[in-house]
């Protein structure tokens, strides 16, 4: 069997996506991290809970893109070929929390 295609998106289609109600954007890094700042918008499934059945109850019917620290970080390449095997049409947004804030984009704090 021929693995998934780790597909990834820019800042830009993040933002597009959240605007447009098209995707589900989750956070997998910890919770601390999290609560300290995540995307506004964003929910936390941390990977490890992610991978032992978190995903289930992530809607199918929407795009999911998940997203970690940075480009320095593999933890959102890894959640999105997770969910791919798992038949979800998944992204990874490869400039993670770091870029997202640096470009002065709406950052949230504390946990949902």
């Amino acid at each position: 069997m021929q693995e998934p295609v780790l597909k990834t998106v820019t800042k830009e289609e993040v933002k597009e996506h959240m605007h447009s109600g098209t995707a589900i954007v989750v956070n997998v890094l910890g919770p601390d991290s999290y609560r300290d700042h995540h995307i506004q918008g964003s929910i936390s499934i941390p990977l490890k809970d992610l991978t032992e059945g978190g995903y289930s109850n992530i809607d199918r019917s929407r795009k999911v893109i998940t997203y970690c620290a940075s480009y320095t970080c593999n933890a959102s390449r890894k959640a999105a070929s997770f969910l791919a095997e798992k038949g979800f049409d998944s992204y990874a947004y490869e400039g993670g929390i770091k870029e997202w804030e640096e470009s002065g984009l709406p950052v949230g704090r504390g946990s949902t």
